[in-house]
Order: structure tokens, then sequence, then C-alpha cells
């Protein structure tokens, strides 16, 4: 039964943190009610197309409004009204509001001035709102007067389109009264009943006291029930009878059906329509009378010409063509169209004369699409912006998604993969049979993407480009914290059942999965009251964000169009509705990229390029012209050696790298496109690999697919590939095969179903037996669920071929690029640190001398004489922690005067430009003053003197009497600095690595390396990368915290292991602590095993046995082995002496490697040994410690 009353007032979860519903809950609710209109009244607009879409779709008409918030006119504080648009003009008009709300968005509410509201009320209905209202408010704390005088003064400036809001909630009766009485005696007719939604049912209401008491940040009292604490309990969407009893006063009778007759003509009066998917670009400012289609086109032939012709034709003939150009530009300088024409032709007839109609070709095919579909704007001013950063030093990816299956972006330097060279379609990237929108995500040098963004909003203008909004949900975490907070329960209490439940699993998931939760639920009152609500809570929007990349470019000022959200923490503000809804609306958005590779590529070729200056060579490197062949760069890809090389650094893709012998460019995009769960799990990989190491046969599903299949050796490996089959065998267009390959994709079973028939019907009539066709398809059916975009992978081939090719070629530019990248990342820093040093490369510590901001390459003399040149890294002097930019910039300013030539000389000259004593201990501490007099110790111990000294010298200089009169400028005190011996080795390394965060002279764990070095162990790092399980490791003891359990006071211990490129945090439980306690003492290199524990994304280790490495006796689990070869077999009965006078507990293995036997022979037990370290060096010393091995 449909219902008369309709709802003007709805506050959904995008009213964050005040509404608690979400969208399709109203819908469905209103729906059931019979409910044949709706209005959104959110404190933002962020809900208002997701809303208007889904009433539509279920027949409700909606009403777009806005509740916003202003200051009192009367009393003080903030106060609501609500709006709703009548037309298109009026939802601008919203639009502008809920913009300028944000403008001036404080942490607890946005809201604007009411003379804005003015301004931008035409075409808006004024409501004088609900339990929020100055109205309401008022009359409650019986100030009538003041609400008489804001009922009046709405009603004068906004006329016919103000209404007075009279509420049905059950609690505001005083409201009615005093309301209906103003009504009467204004004799006016200008009212509506509404009620304020918050919630979609009457028992939620006790969610909406929650979300509010999260926002405020405030706790529901103890002593209290949550009902008791809820003002109004009745803000639900309510039925038209449910409202009606709220009037069922006599007095009311007579305003009642007025003011349901004055929704009705509300509703009939608001009518809003929004226009999907009718795509606005911007407009780019184009040479006179030059269309976008005839400006698109001389750029793409421009770069054909540059692209394609330039490559294919001799020197000789490429002068030729630069002479012909030049002639027609001059000729035809007053007349640039009809010499962009000319130009045109040339080169169209000298592609033709040198073979390149393919070219041609595909380049006239793309633009007629283009220009059809209507996107030649959109690829100009993705050229713009490209050619911009190119021109300007911005690195810039050479393609990212579909878009590198098209000539015309590879034309415009878009893209840098070209895509008749390795079979890219562009129906994959734009379909002419799919009306949607071109979509090109560019990737940026990760510290240059603000660059390009400045350039965007410069030149379309501040009103036209914004960010695009994104949304936080209550996750199951963080409801159950946050409910638990507002509902008072305990910290502790929270805190376990919170970390009980993984990342990224929901609590229903979580019940039904986890016992020890599902128990606290069964038997916990309190939890179970918490975990109830955070289930209805979980999943709804907490807060507002900015999307990491994305970006729209507007054609028409945002705000009329879009309301915009600022949180003030960006310059440029962001859009209210989110990337989905901004595509439906033809918004262009662009997603700008930051990738920390092309950061190490810039920085890697800026160092070559600074050494080749250096040394005098004018070439500079290039990465477009970085050839495809280099051997070394196979080698490396094909060992694997790839930490630091895009995309390749775990070990499951090392592994298929050694397996698949990486020796061709066409090898790697292979690679990225395996390299992924289904093709991992389907087999494919394995056939891949065994058919290209020539270890079993290729074979074709049909022969007349060889040459789409042939690269990838008889495996359908390409989204590309199954649209080329379906091509062939079924006449397929590519667009329809294009669609296809989305459904597989996306299995939808009645599409599938659909295009096996007509597979097969077509294929049948190419002549292709029945049972041959559905064989055909239900491969393509297979793998083309696997199947991935080659387009992608061989863009992104790319940067893995430069940067393994940097690492292979270049090895110390690409290390001091990637250590300067990754120094904040200190688990990454400390890998390429010690990896480099693996290599050879030299690591110097930083120099206030020597040292850049960035790690640089650098030329070392080791001693006076210069006898000794080393070739390394020099640490960058921001690598210092507490020294900053600013002191830095100082420092090589000061340089420039000449070298600092002691410590009273740099501390001297710097304390002119600022420096303080904790930046002076920072640079003494880590180093960076080594090359000056006296030790880390001596300099460290005479920072107050020095400063004081400096300060002194330099008051006394500027004294200008002294100058006048005396003459005289130099100061006379004179500084010495106490001598003392040098820091203990311990000391100064930790302090290398609090200051620098590695150890980079040395290292704790060097003292014991070749005993380290001989342990089988593993390494801190490998315990993620090869999600390991049971691990012996070890390390240097740090940060001990003893403590006892909550229940039975037991002592245990946790700690941390440190080797050498990584820590691990260890728990010792109680146990084991009554076995290994006494042991494990901070600074101590142990060995320890245990169990790796996994939980919420860290993994710990559970101790099970420890010693310290110089008792290796007192680990039984620990096997010697020894190898016996050909060199020292004789040795055999010397061995036995010193094993028999070393009985223990170890057991003893032979490893037999001579030319009678080939074999490992266990000793019995009257062998096992005591693995002292005495004994140890015996063995060493007689056998060689590479040939021992303790396991």
């Amino acid at each position: 039964m449909e219902s008369k009353f309709v709802h003007l007032k709805l506050h959904t979860e995008y009213s964050l943190l005040e509404g608690v519903g979400k969208i399709d809950e109203y819908i469905k609710r209103a729906g059931e009610l019979g409910i044949n209109a709706l209005a959104i009244t959110d404190t933002s607009m962020f809900g208002a197309i997701e809303f208007f879409k889904k009433c539509k779709n279920a027949g409700i008409k909606p009403i777009i409004g806005l509740e916003i918030f202003l200051d009192g006119l009367e009393k003080v504080g903030e106060y609501s009204l609500t709006l709703l648009a009548k037309n298109q003009n009026g939802y601008k008009n919203l639009s502008k509001l809920s913009s300028l709300s944000y403008s001036r968005f404080t942490r607890k509410r946005n809201k604007i001035k009411y003379d804005e509201l003015k301004k931008y009320s035409d075409d808006l209905y004024i409501l004088s709102g609900g339990v929020n209202s100055e109205a309401v408010k008022g009359i409650l704390d019986l100030e009538n007067t003041q609400v008489r005088k804001v009922i009046e003064k709405l009603s004068k400036d906004f006329g016919d389109n103000f209404f007075i809001e009279v509420p049905a909630a059950g609690r505001l009766e005083k409201a009615r009264r005093m309301l209906f009485d103003i009504v009467r005696k204004n004799q006016s007719e200008n009212f509506v009943i509404t009620n304020d939604i918050y919630y979609p049912n009457k028992e939620d209401a006790v969610l909406q006291k929650i979300v509010e008491s999260i926002k405020e940040g405030s706790k529901i009292e103890g002593g209290k029930s949550e009902n008791n604490e809820i003002l109004y309990d009745d803000l639900y969407l309510k039925s038209g009878d449910e409202i009606k009893k709220s009037f069922e006063n006599k007095e009311y009778s007579e305003f009642y059906e007025t003011g349901i007759g004055n929704i009705e003509k509300i509703v009939e009066n608001c009518n809003i329509d929004f226009e999907f998917h009718h795509f606005k670009f911007p407009k780019y400012s184009l040479p006179e009378n030059v269309s976008e289609r005839e400006f698109l086109r001389n750029l793409v032939f421009e770069g054909i010409f540059q692209k394609y012709l330039k490559k294919s034709i001799s020197n000789a003939e490429k002068l030729r063509l630069d002479k012909e150009f030049e002639v027609i530009k001059k000729e035809f300088a007053k007349d640039e169209i009809a010499g962009q024409k000319l130009k045109e032709i040339k080169i169209r007839e000298e592609l033709l004369k040198n073979n390149l109609e393919n070219v041609l070709e595909r380049a006239e095919y793309e633009l007629e699409i283009i220009d059809k579909m209507g996107y030649n704007g959109y690829f100009i001013i993705v050229w713009d912006f490209i050619k911009f950063s190119r021109e300007n030093g911005v690195y810039v990816g050479p393609g990212r998604g579909s878009a590198a299956g098209s000539i015309v972006s590879y034309a415009l330097n878009i893209t840098e993969i070209d895509p008749l060279k390795y079979n890219l379609i562009f129906e994959r990237f734009l379909n002419p049979e799919r009306i949607s929108m071109p979509d090109i995500d560019i990737d940026f040098d990760q510290e240059q993407r603000e660059i390009v963004i400045d350039y965007v909003v410069n030149k379309y203008g501040t009103e036209y480009v914004a960010h695009i909004i994104t949304f936080g949900t209550l996750k199951a975490r963080l409801a159950i914290r946050d409910v638990g907070r507002v509902l008072s329960i305990s910290l502790a209490k929270v805190d376990k059942i919170a970390k009980m439940i993984p990342f990224n699993t929901e609590l229903k998931e979580a019940l039904n999965n986890i016992p020890e939760f599902r128990k606290m639920y069964e038997t916990d009152e309190e939890i179970k009251k918490v975990i109830d609500y955070s289930l209805k809570l979980e999943g709804k929007v907490r807060h507002a964000s900015v999307h990491a990349a994305g970006v729209v470019i507007s054609k028409d000022v945002l705000s009329d169009e879009i309301p915009t959200y600022s949180d003030g923490k960006t310059k440029i503000v962001s859009t209210q509705y989110q990337m989905k809804e901004l595509e439906e609306l033809g918004i262009l958005k662009m997603d700008f990229l930051g990738l920390k590779n092309l950061t190490i590529l810039r920085k890697t070729v800026e160092n070559i390029n600074l050494e080749k200056k250096r040394k005098g060579q004018k070439d500079k490197v290039i990465l477009n012209d970085i050839p495809l062949n280099d051997e070394k760069t196979y080698e490396l890809l094909t060992k694997a050696d790839t930490m630091g090389v895009f995309q390749c650094e775990s070990a499951g893709i090392r592994s298929l790298m050694k397996k698949m012998k990486i020796e061709k460019f066409e090898d790697i995009i292979a690679l990225l496109a395996l390299y992924r769960p289904g093709p991992l799990r389907s087999g494919m990989v394995d056939d891949f690999i065994n058919i290209k190491n020539n270890k079993t046969e290729i074979k074709y599903i049909d022969n007349s697919l060889k040459y789409i299949l042939e690269e990838t050796y008889g495996i359908i490996l390409y989204q590309e590939q199954v649209m080329k089959i379906m091509s062939e065998m079924a006449n397929y267009s590519l667009g329809e095969a294009d669609e296809l390959r989305r459904a597989i994709g996306k299995k939808i079973p009645e599409l599938m179903k659909k295009n096996r028939e007509k597979f097969v019907k077509n294929a049948q009539k190419k002549g292709v037996l029945i049972k041959k066709a559905n064989e055909i398809y239900d491969l393509v059916e297979k793998f083309g669920g696997y199947g991935f975009n080659k387009s992608h992978s061989a863009a992104y081939a790319l940067i893995v071929y430069w940067t393994a090719y940097f690492k292979a070629n270049c090895p110390l530019e690409f290390f001091a690029a990637i250590m300067t990248t990754e120094v904040h990342n200190l688990d990454r820093f400390v890998v390429f640190v010690n990896e480099a040093r693996e290599k050879g490369i030299n690591v110097f510590l930083p120099d206030v001398n020597l040292s850049d901001y960035d790690f640089k390459i650098e030329e070392s003399f080791e001693n006076n004489n210069d006898e000794i040149k080393k070739i390394g890294i020099r640490f960058g002097l921001f690598a210092v922690k507490g020294i900053g930019a600013a002191l830095i910039n100082e420092i090589k300013k000061e340089r420039k005067n000449g070298e600092f030539s002691s410590y009273e000389d740099f501390v001297y000259r710097m304390k002119q430009n600022g420096i303080t004593k904790k930046q002076l201990e920072s640079l003494i501490l880590s180093g960076a003053l080594d090359k000056l007099n006296g030790n880390r110790f001596e300099k460290y111990k005479s920072i107050d003197k020095i400063l004081e000294y400096s300060q002194k010298k330099y008051e006394s200089e500027e004294d200008l009497q002294m100058i006048l009169f005396s003459g005289e400028k130099k100061f006379k005190g004179k500084f010495e600095m106490e001598k003392a011996d040098e820091f203990p080795q311990k000391v100064l390394l930790e302090n290398e690595k609090e200051y620098l965060g590695i150890y980079v002279s040395s290292h704790p764990l060097n003292e014991k390396k070749r005993l380290i070095n001989i342990i089988s162990h593993n390494k801190i790092s490998e315990i993620s990368q090869k999600e390991l399980k049971k691990v012996r490791i070890i390390g240097i003891v740090k940060n001990v915290k003893k403590f006892a359990t909550r229940a039975g006071k037991e002592p245990m211990v946790k700690f941390e292991m440190e080797d050498f490129q990584k820590n691990i945090e260890v728990v010792c439980f109680p146990r084991e602590y009554v076995t290994f306690g006494y042991k494990i003492t901070e600074g101590q290199i142990m060995v320890l095993e245990g169990i790796v524990n996994s939980e919420q994304n860290k993994n710990t280790v559970i101790l099970n046995n420890i010693c310290n490495i110089e008792n290796l006796e007192e680990n039984k689990n620990l096997k010697l082995y020894i190898l016996i070869d050909e060199e020292v077999k004789e040795k055999n009965q010397k061995l036995k002496e010193i094993i028999l006078k070393n009985k223990g507990d170890n057991q003893v293995f032979l490893a037999f490697k001579t030319n009678e036997k080939k074999e490992v022979v266990k000793l019995s037990k009257k062998y096992n040994v005591n693995l002292s370290l005495k004994f140890i060096r015996k063995v060493a010393k007689l056998f060689g410690i590479e040939r021992i091995k303790l396991r």
C-alpha cells in the first residue's frame, strides 16, 4: 500500500558518525512501507549520487537535500536548517553551499554563513530544521521570543520557499505545540511535518548514540543503560501511520492535513536529474580555427615520423625530410592548417614508401575510433601534461594498463612500448562496442608527482581541478575498539578481543572460525554486547580521506556541478563524490601515481651523467636509448640477483626467474604475466617453463592459431591472445572479443554460455569440427580467466629491464640511488647496503667535507700519501638523524668558502650558520667529522667548550669598537681539545646505528663472522620471504623486557634478536624461561631456535632453545658435518684422536667427496662430541674452516 507521507529528512552513514543507516537499508525499508519519494539530507553531499541512482532503481522519487549548520541568528551556538533542491539550479546552489561549508571545515562541524545562504538560495526550499535547529532548541530552552524572531527572519528572507518544520519526534510535544501556535498567529500555511531520520529501525537508536559518542570522543556514562542516554529514541524511518500518531491531539487536526499537503507540493516541485555517461572533457586551448580532431592528427603524425620513419631510414633521408618540413613550415607560415595537412601527406607517402603501411593503417583506425567516441580532447590533455613532464625532467613511466596497446598513445609519447612490435591490441584499451571513459593511468617519479599536479592546477585553474574523496569504514577491529571505549569496557579486555581478529577478517567470520573469540562472546556479557553492536556498525563509513593518486579536471567550475571537500590538509580540494560516481557523471579522472622505482631510475641516471661529466664525457644516458639486448642484464635476471629490480624482489618470482631463464625482453613480459595466483595454481607455469627450456614439445590447440600462440609456446597467456583466437576462429570483431574476455574474467555464466553457442556455430562455418570448436572454447574459457593484460605487462617489463640493466652495468650508481631512496625504510636500506658490500662496493661514512645531500659515488684516498684509492658510495648528509635540510644546505654553502680544515674551524664557521648542540652531537657520533682532528670521544666531550669558544670568537670579531679603535680583528683566545681514548668499539657502533640507522664502519657480529658462517641458520629477512615456520637465527640480543604473566605471575621475557640485516621480536614463555632465562642478556651474540608465530601481519619467534655463540655445546640439536675430500683424506686418524678427546652429546657426520666414495656417514654415539670453541678451532686447524658445518 502506498504511503501518503514522504520523509523530507534522512541522514545516512555519509553524515559521518551521525547517521547510522546505509542507503540500501533505507530504500529497502521505504519500499516495504510503500513510500514513493524520499529526500536525503546529510550534513554532506557524499551520498547524493548513490542515493539518486538507487532510489530510481527502486521506483522511488529521489529528492536531493542538505542539512547545513550556521551560527545562531538569535542564540549562541551552531544550528541547522534543511535545504531541498527544486531543480538543476537548486542542485548547483546546494553544491556551492556544501563546498563552502567544507572550505572552513573544523574537526567538529562544517558550516556556512547566513549571507552565503541568502546568496545561493535560489531554487531551494529552506526548512527551519529539526532536532538540531535553532527553533527546536530555543523552544526547549524556553526562549520563545527568540524562536519567533528566528522564524520571522527566515520567512522574510526566503518568502514562499521557507517552511516551518513541525517535528514528529515523540519527546518534542512542546515544540509541536509552540510551532503550531506560531503558525496560527502568523496565519501562515508554510509548514511541513518532518521526522529526523538517523537510523533505519527503532531498535537502532542505541547505535546512533554510540557513533555520536565515537565522534565526540565521549563515553556513555557508567551506571546508565545505553537507552537512558538517548534523548530521541524514535528518529527512525516511520510509516505514515506512526507519524500521524504524534498529531492525534485534536488541536493539531486542523494543521496535520495542511502539513502533509505541503509535503506533496514540495515533492512535486523537486525535480532533479543527472546526465550519466556523457563525457565532459575540459577544453584545451587550441590554435585558432584548428579543431581537436585536426590538432590530434597533427600530433600523432609528427610522433609517427619520430618513432617509426626516423628509425627506418638513413641519416641522409632524415636530413632530406627535415629540410622538406622546414620548407613547408616557412611557405605556410600564415596558413598553419594547410601546412600541417601537407606535412601529413608527406609523412603518409614516406610511410608507404618504406613499407610501413601497417603503421599508417593502425594510426588511421585508432584516430577514427577516438574521433567517433569523442575522445580527441582527452588524448590532447594527457599529451600536454606528459609533454610538460618530459620537458621539465619529470620521470614518466613507459605506460601502464591497456593504454600501451594504442599506437596513438605511443606516437604522443604517453607510452613507450611499440604496440605493433609486441602485438598489443587497441580494443583492449578502447572498445568501440562499449562506450566507457578512456582510462590512462600514469606513473611518475614519486618525488616529482606534485610538480605535474601543480602544472595541471595552474593550467586549468584551482576551481577546475580536485583530488578524489575516499571513505574509511569501521572495520572489525576498529569497530570493537570504538564501541568498547564508548561503553567504558576495560581497555585490556577490548584490546584482547580486537587482537584475536586477523586483519581483513569480518566479525561474523571471526565468530565462526576463531574458537577463543566465540567462547568470549558466549561467556562474557560485556564482550557480547560490544560484539553485537560492532556487528551492526561494521562496514559503516567512519571518516573521509583523499585518494592517493586520483585527480579530476572539470569542464566547468567544479563546485557548480560537484560539491567539493577539504580536510584542511591539502592545498587542493577534493570532490565529495567517489571515483565511481565521477566516472558516471562523465568527469575527466586521472590517476597520477607515484612510483618509487622511477625515482631510483632518475637518481641512477643523474649519478651516471654526473660521473660522465666529471670524467669529461659529453654523452648522456637516456632511458629510451638503452638497448634491450644487453647480455649482462639477462644474466642478472636469470640468476635472480634482483633485489631492487622492479617487481622482481619476492622469493617466489626469483625462483620462477631461475627456472624460466630470462633470455630476451619478451621473457620479462611473460614473467610478469605468469607470476600471479591463477597461472601458478593452474599448472600452466610449469608447462610454459618445460616447453621454453625444450623439455617438452610445443603443441598448438589448432595449427591456424600458431601465429597467435607461438610467442608463448602454444599456451594462452595473454588476454590479447584470447581476443585474437575469438577473431581468428569465429569471426568475432576485436570489440566483441573484448566483451567476451570481460565476461570470462567476471565469470558471467549466461554470457559465457551464449558465446559458446556463437563461437561453435561460427567456427563450424570456417570448417572447424564441432568437437574441436568446443575444445578450443573450453581452453579459451579456462585460460581467459587467468590471462593477463599483455599491454600492462609489456610496459612494466621496460621498468624491470631498466632497473636490472643499471644494477648489472652501473652498480655503483644504482646502489647510490637506491640507498638514497630507501634510507628511511631501514629494513630495506640495510638489505641494499649489505648487498652492495657483498658485491665489493665500499660504503663510506658521511663526511662534512665530502658528502652531498644524497648518497654519491666517490673515489676515496685512504692515507696521506694517496697510495690506496678506493671507489665506493659516500653516505648522504640527509641520512644523518637530527641535522635537518637547512643545516645541510648551510654546510654545502659554507664549503664553497673552502674545506673545513679542523674541528675548531668547522664549529666556528657553522656556529655562525646556526648549528645547535644536538646537531653537532649527531655529526660527531655518526662519524661525519672523523676526518677532522680528534677522535669521536674527544670531540663529543668538548662540545660545550667548542660552542662557547666559537660564540666568543664570533662576538669579538663583530665588536666594532675593537675593530675601530685597536685596529685588531683577531680573537686572542685559544681552543684546546683534551686528549682521551676513543669510545669502545661497541659504543662507536651503537652510536652509528642510532644516528645512521645501520652499522657502517663495522658490525658487532663481525667479530664472530667466521664462526657464524659455519653454523647453518636462517637470515631474519628470510622468515617472511620464505614463510618459514621453524627457524634457527643468530644475532645480538636487544631490548630485553622481563615481566610476569597476568594469570600466574610467572616470569617470562620478550626481546629482539638482530642479525646483519634485520631484527625480530622473540618471546620466551615461563616454561622455557626456567631453563634459558639466565642466558638472555643484553648485547650478547646468541644462537636461537624457535617457532615463528605470524599474527597481525607481524612475525615473532617463540623461543625453544638458546645459547651463547661461544657455548655451542649447550645446544644438543647441533650436528657437526666435516667434509673429507682428496686433499685431507689422509688426516682421518688425527681427526679420530681429536674427537675421542672431546666426547660430548653432539652427533658427527663425515661427508666423503673423494675419488673412492661420495657419501655422508653418520658416526656412532661413541664419537659424539662436545662442541666447545677449543674443539672447533682444532678441527678447523686440521681440515680448514671451510670444510666444517654445524647443522
